[in-house]
This record gives structure tokens, C-alpha cells and sequence, in this order.
């Protein structure tokens, strides 16, 4: 497995915002995280990424425990996620919000920096030609030289999932990546989802509200409800699950 839990939770106060949380991620799958509102689903991805450190139980990422670390350290371990709210860089261009992302897999010191020594240079030129090719790639090329914040909604959720991979992360967390979208953008956007996995080669875990997109390309859904799991499996299992409709409708579903 890629990324396990194993009986995690977390305390804030008295309150359990997550408990005894069991999810299993296999490498390769695009894997579903749904819930009401207030369920837990996005701390469940502050846990993951260092957000929060939690109060009870492990998680592991290809079998290492990643406890204890913070988000650049899990970064640099092979997780990134972008956030229900977008969170692109608005001052800089799409193309710097892509190459300030590649920055960790340089090695020019702050001097070289400083100076524009060659290495520097050198690894900045290579940064910029492998953004450009990220972008092109998601036919982001057009606007490279475009302020972030210039661009349409659907584009600027684009250039989000693109600066995440720009990282090389071998586990991509999405939250709610079709929040705000009409119909239409949400269609175009499960392509992108299933695309992105399968052109890069990357895990997939998401958080999503849209049940037509959920439904439309996770491969297996777990289900949390007051931070505790609920269901887990294939999305035709999940939409005829009483315990899932009843958590979602707050309908009385009979023994």
C-alpha cells in the first residue's frame, strides 16, 4: 500500500474531530473521500500532510510511518494537494507558480542565488523549460506569461493540480477540486483527474461534494461521518449503502 492509517484520530479540546480512521491507498488508484459537511474529510488531509500531528495512531506512507513530520518534510517524502480554496501565488505568473514549486529538487546554495553563480543558472534555465513543458502539457502554455490571478476559474484549478505536480509527488491529495464549477466544468474536470493519473503516474486521494464526479472516476470511496468511518468501497456499493444514505439524508433506514 501507498499510504496507510491505522487507527488514526485526533483530539481538539474534548472534541474527536477523527477517530480510529482506517484507510488503505494502493499505488495507482484514484481513491474517494466523502462525507457531510463538518465530517472531518479535510483534516483527515491536514493529518496527512503535517498539518496536524495526530493524537492517536500512525500513518504511513510505502510502509514508513510519516508521524511527526511537518509539510515541507512530507513534501519532500512524496505527497502534495492542493485546497478547496484556491491558493495559487495571485502576484506572480503562472509560469513562476510552477517553477517556484520545482525549487525543491534544486541544489544551487542561497549564495549561487545571490550571484546567479552557473549551477544556479543552469538549474534555473532547467526549471523553467520543464515548467513550460508541465504547462503545455496541460494546455496551459498560452497564458504562461499571465498573472495567476488573471485566469478563468476552471484554468486557475488547472494550474493548481499542475503546480502540486510540478513537486513529483508520488501521492496527489485533491480537496474538493470541483468546488465552484458548473456542470460543465466539472465534466471537463474528471477527464483532467483521470487523465493526470494515469499521464503521470500518480496516486490519487480526493475530497468531493460532486457526487457525479466521485462516482464518475474514484475506483473505491470511503465514507466518513463525525470523523469516523462509515463505509468503504466500490462507488456502485456506496451509492446502495443504507448507512451512507442515511448519513447523507438523515433518513431512517429500516434493520
Amino acid at each position: 500500500m501507498l499510504l496507510e492509517l491505522d487507527k488514526a484520530g485526533i483530539r481538539f479540546g474534548g472534541l474527536r474531530a477523527v477517530q480510529d480512521l482506517e484507510l488503505k491507498v494502493a499505488q495507482g488508484a484514484l481513491y474517494g473521500l466523502i462525507g457531510p459537511n463538518g465530517a472531518g474529510k479535510t483534516t483527515v488531509f491536514n493529518l496527512i500532510t503535517g498539518i496536524y500531528s495526530p493524537s492517536e495512531g500512525d500513518i504511513r506512507l510505502s510502509g514508513a510511518s510519516i508521524i511527526g513530520k511537518g509539510p515541507v518534510a512530507v513534501a519532500r517524502a512524496g505527497i502534495a494537494r492542493t485546497f478547496q480554496n484556491i491558493r495559487l501565488f495571485g502576484g506572480l505568473s503562472v509560469l513562476e507558480n510552477v517553477t517556484v514549486a520545482m525549487f525543491r529538487h534544486q541544489h544551487a546554495t542561497l549564495l549561487e542565488a545571490v550571484f546567479r553563480g552557473p549551477r544556479y543558472a543552469r538549474e534555473e534555465t532547467e526549471a523553467t523549460a520543464a515548467a513550460m513543458e508541465l504547462l503545455a502539457t496541460f494546455g496551459l502554455g498560452h497564458v504562461a506569461h499571465l498573472g495567476a490571478d488573471e485566469l478563468p476559474y476552471g484554468l486557475r484549478r488547472r494550474l493548481e493540480i499542475a503546480r502540486a505536480l510540478a513537486t513529483r509527488p508520488r501521492l496527489l491529495l485533491l480537496d474538493e477540486p470541483a468546488a465552484g464549477m458548473n456542470p460543465s466544468e466539472a465534466h471537463e474536470l474528471m477527464h483532467l483527474i483521470r487523465w493526470t493519473r494515469d499521464t503521470f503516474a500518480v496516486t490519487i486521494l480526493l475530497i468531493e461534494h460532486h457526487m457525479p464526479v466521485v462516482m464518475g472516476i474514484c475506483e473505491r470511496i470511503a465514507v466518513l461521518d463525525h470523523g469516523a468511518r462509515i463505509a468503504e468501497g466500490t462507488p456502485a456499493e456506496i451509492r446502495n449503502d443504507p448507512v451512507v444514505i442515511e448519513a447523507y439524508l438523515g433518513a431512517e433506514v429500516p434493520a
